[in-house]
């Protein structure tokens, strides 16, 4: 069951003066595609878990959206991006897609009803992909995931041959391969992976030791498991990882724990007491975490290499700025990818869909991944005159194609030894 609840953390914000005599032009333009183009109707659904779908009310307004009840601070992130996203389209000239807005509970089910009019299906957090992939198919709709990062991305060319699945943001592979790339440019090329299996960075442990040997490095273990798991409890695997550590003389140490954590900490002493050192130096440390997990860490007597900025795309730095102006904080993914999906909403109301190779109306086929990003003004241009654009993304490069993630560019820091 749904609350049909107004969400509206600074989400109703007020008109904004748009470009004079190009606004003017633009509105009339579009009134003219409003008197023979049927309105494209929206759904924006969360979907926490592995939920099944089953029937929902039809959406009042061109979009519904549907917000979980919890995660606040994520669904606030959101709501803030979504807002400036609409401002945006504002500054254009064109009126944002009115939003009807619903929470709903994690332990609820949500879905289209069949017969429904809905042409495109946005999933804010944490979707199901075979459950999306199989109403897009069944319905034929165009399903916009604007917070999947994870391993169920690469699932995306199995359950998604027809393309109708649209991750905004890039990969955490895309962070990883970064990491793993300046972790050889600073001559690291030998390294051992240790893990918290307690830790939620040590199921990515994997995909970094992927992506270092593929890009030419080696990563050391006497084990068949390349990735040393070690609770913090575990004096007898801690001993084990200190003594191959010491047998195998490695270039860095990559570490998948809590730099708070018991993990952590008993590494650290190990270190300063010489139980890790190459020589006289001591071993540098390679933080295989997420920029929020490593934005305090302190410094240490050796080198640290850490996650500076996660993948996102051309436009973030504009989307950054802006956000900060309005807000007074600095952004994150999530809200970069609210307000991607405003405006791509916006965009795809703006014209007919174009038809897809078996026939049906494809709602976000007009996103040309082969085109230079073009800015929110311009795309909206290009859509009034029903042609293709790539809009210049914040959370990613946007570059939308069957069965594959977009892309962004990642950044890291150096932690100098003190």
């Amino acid at each position: 069951m749904t609350h049909s609840t107004e969400v509206s953390p600074e989400t109703s914000t007020p008109a904004e003066t748009g470009a004079a005599a190009s606004s003017d032009r633009l509105r009339s333009l579009r009134g003219v595609l409003r008197a023979s183009v049927r309105p494209l109707g929206v759904l924006a659904a969360t979907l926490l878990g592995c939920q099944a779908l089953a029937a929902s009310t039809a959406p009042q307004s061109a979009v519904l959206a549907l917000l979980p009840d919890h995660a606040s601070g994520a669904r606030s992130a959101f709501l803030k991006g979504f807002a400036l996203g609409q401002a945006e389209a504002r500054d254009c000239g064109i009126d944002p897609v009115s939003v009807d807005w619903r929470t709903v509970g994690s332990d609820q089910d949500v879905a289209l009803a069949p017969g429904s009019a809905t042409a495109l299906l946005v999933a804010p957090f944490s979707a199901d992909l075979r459950s999306f992939a199989r109403i897009a198919q069944e319905q034929k709709l165009g399903v916009l995931l604007p917070y999947q990062r994870g391993d169920s991305l690469k699932s995306l060319a199995e359950l998604d041959p027809e393309g109708r699945l649209h991750p905004v943001l890039p990969p955490l592979q895309v962070d990883l391969t970064q990491l793993a790339s300046d972790t050889l440019d600073q001559g690291w090329r030998r390294v051992m992976v240790v893990a918290d299996p307690g830790d939620r960075s040590a199921d990515q442990a994997q995909d970094f030791v992927e992506a270092f040997e593929g890009l030419g490095g080696r990563v050391e273990s006497f084990d068949t498991q390349v990735v040393q798991m070690v609770a913090p409890d575990d004096q007898g695997a801690l001993d084990q990882f200190l003594q191959d550590v010491s047998w195998k003389g490695p270039d860095a140490i990559v570490l998948a724990a809590a730099p708070e954590g018991d993990l952590a900490r008993r590494l650290a002493r190990a270190q300063q007491q010489g139980d890790l050192a190459v020589s006289s130096a001591m071993r540098p440390w390679v933080w295989m975490l997420p920029k929020h997990r490593v934005g305090n860490l302190a410094e240490r007597p050796w080198n640290q290499l850490v996650l500076d900025q996660s993948a996102h795309g051309p436009g973030w730095s504009a989307f950054r700025e802006r956000f900060v102006e309005r807000y007074g904080q600095d952004p994150d993914l999530i809200a970069a990818s609210g307000f991607d999906s405003a405006r791509m909403l916006s965009l795809a109301s703006l014209a007919p869909p174009p038809v897809s190779s078996e026939g049906t109306r494809d709602p976000l086929g007009w996103m040309d991944a082969d085109q230079d990003p073009t800015s929110m003004c311009a795309s909206v241009q290009a859509r009034l005159e029903g042609r293709s654009v790539r809009l210049q993304g914040a959370a990613s490069d946007l570059i939308q194609r069957p069965g594959q993630a977009p892309s962004g560019v990642a950044s890291t820091r150096l932690i100098a030894g003190r």
